[in-house]
């Protein structure tokens, strides 16, 4: 999604930039509870707290995707930096690959759930159920579910050290368009 066309703007929008960072700290919620959970044993009250946690932040994430796509479609991106074509390409599958799993992380969590037997709330709404219980489904999409988690460690530490690299090393100012405060 490209939207509209600004050829001055050299920084994102303070409300892309704003959702980009709620979105990274709600996926770090996630995953951390996640975390946080699977080292507590299974007698542990906590754990399910940090099982709801971690199926709010999700949910949210996912909420919060529709925003970050409306905000794409009404504020445009600020011109690409210069670069070569290589770097270009990869800066734009990674960023299509964590669009991907912003979508697919959530939804897949809701179907493994449900799947499962369970009913998914949202801040106390029940969601409808998208999938019937089916034991054969809910252990495919659990592994699903399982590796894009893992696999998103992965990406999101490309999309860092991207960062790092450009701010640190190349000294451009693609760290510092993302802020959704003026420098």
């Amino acid at each position: 999604l490209q939207g509209k066309m600004n050829m001055n703007s050299q920084r994102y929008h303070p409300v892309s930039a704003a959702i980009h960072w709620l979105m990274f700290l709600l996926i770090a919620t996630a995953l951390a509870a996640i975390e946080v959970r699977g080292n507590l044993p299974k007698t542990d009250t906590l754990r399910d707290t940090l099982k709801n946690l971690h199926m709010l932040a999700g949910q949210l994430v996912l909420l919060f995707l529709l925003f970050r796509l409306a905000a794409r479609l009404a504020f445009a991106a600020p011109r690409e930096l210069p670069g070569a074509r290589w770097q270009i390409a990869i800066a734009h599958a990674v960023h299509a690959i964590l669009y991907l799993m912003m979508l697919a992380l959530p939804l897949s969590g809701i179907v493994l759930y449900q799947s499962g037997g369970k009913d998914v709330s949202f801040f106390g709404i029940l969601l409808p159920h998208i999938v019937a219980t089916d034991k054969s489904l809910h252990g495919n999409v659990h592994e699903v579910h399982e590796f894009l988690g893992n696999a998103i460690y992965f990406v999101v530490g490309l999309h860092i050290l991207a960062a790092v690299w450009h701010h640190f090393i190349k000294r451009d100012a693609t760290v510092l368009r993302m802020l959704p405060w003026k420098k």
